[in-house]
Parts: C-alpha cells; sequence; structure tokens
C-alpha cells in the first residue's frame, strides 16, 4: 500500500478547501436586501414622525412598523447568517483596525451625510426636511454597507490564504 499522495492530488486538494474556505466568508457576509430593508424602514419612520407632527399617533404608528419590521429583518438575517457559523481562526484575536477604521468610518459618513442634509434643508426652510434627510442618509448607507460588506469579506479571503 503506497500512503504517498500526489503533487496534483494535493494541489487539487488544497484549492478544493480554499474554495470551500472562501464560500463560507462570503456566506457570513451581510447580505445586500437587508441594507434596502433597513433603509426604506428607516425613511418610513421618518417620514410618519413628520406627518405626525401634531398627531402624535401617526409617530407611534410609525415607530411601532418600524420596530416590528426591525424584528423581521433581524430574525431574517439571523437565519441567513445561522448557515455560516463564524470561526474563530479567521479573525485576529484582537480588534483589525483597518476593519475598524472601515465601519467608524462608514458610521460617521451615515450620520454626516443625514446631519448636514437635514439642516441645511430645514434652515433653507424646506418642507420633508427630515425625510429628504433621511432618504439622502439611507442612499450613503446602501452604498457604503455593500461596499464595506465587500471590503469585509475580501480582507477576510485575504487573511485565511484564499484569493481575496
Amino acid at each position: 500500500m503506497n500512503d504517498q499522495i500526489e503533487p496534483a492530488d494535493a494541489a487539487r486538494a488544497l484549492s478544493e478547501i480554499g474554495r470551500r474556505r472562501e464560500q463560507v466568508i462570503r456566506r457570513a457576509a451581510v447580505p445586500g436586501w437587508y441594507w434596502w430593508a433597513t433603509a426604506v424602514l428607516t425613511i418610513a419612520l421618518s417620514a410618519a414622525v413628520e406627518s405626525g407632527r401634531g398627531h402624535g399617533v401617526l409617530a407611534w404608528i410609525g415607530l411601532a412598523l418600524f420596530m416590528v419590521g426591525t424584528l423581521v429583518i433581524s430574525g431574517l438575517l439571523s437565519r441567513a447568517l445561522r448557515g455560516a457559523p463564524p470561526r474563530r481562526d479567521l479573525v485576529a484575536p484582537g480588534p483589525v483596525p483597518r476593519v475598524l477604521a472601515g465601519i467608524a468610518a462608514f458610521a460617521a459618513a451615515v450620520l454626516g451625510v443625514g446631519l448636514a442634509t437635514g439642516l441645511s434643508l430645514k434652515s433653507a426652510g424646506v418642507p420633508w426636511s427630515g425625510t429628504i434627510a433621511s432618504a439622502v442618509a439611507m442612499v450613503v448607507f446602501v452604498v457604503g454597507g455593500q461596499i464595506l460588506m465587500r471590503y469585509h469579506t475580501a480582507f477576510l479571503v485575504r487573511r485565511s490564504g484564499g484569493r481575496g
């Protein structure tokens, strides 16, 4: 019996392991629908709050719908990500500065764009300034969130020895 492994067989096996590792990492990324669903809920909440001025009932209904929608999205996201549990050996033991910096820049961009838009529109007397600012910020949220996920996924693939 020969216990020797042919180099071609070993190369194929390592390639398959790398492909499957990359597949698990990519599957664990937050899906694109999450960003859109969260943006729609946020804009709807902003509209409900602004339309409910003087009639607090609309704001409370909007808040209730936002909370229910967020719970539904969280449940769906949890189920989507459950198929690819995170592995501790793919991420450094401590925080990864580049990834954390990306998350911080993303949050600052969404908040900054939303505040700047909202305050500018409000000072110009534009009606529905909060809803418009929310919509603009959510465009940044959707686009930036998907870019952030691509960056984070590529970072993990490179870190795990994949192609990136």
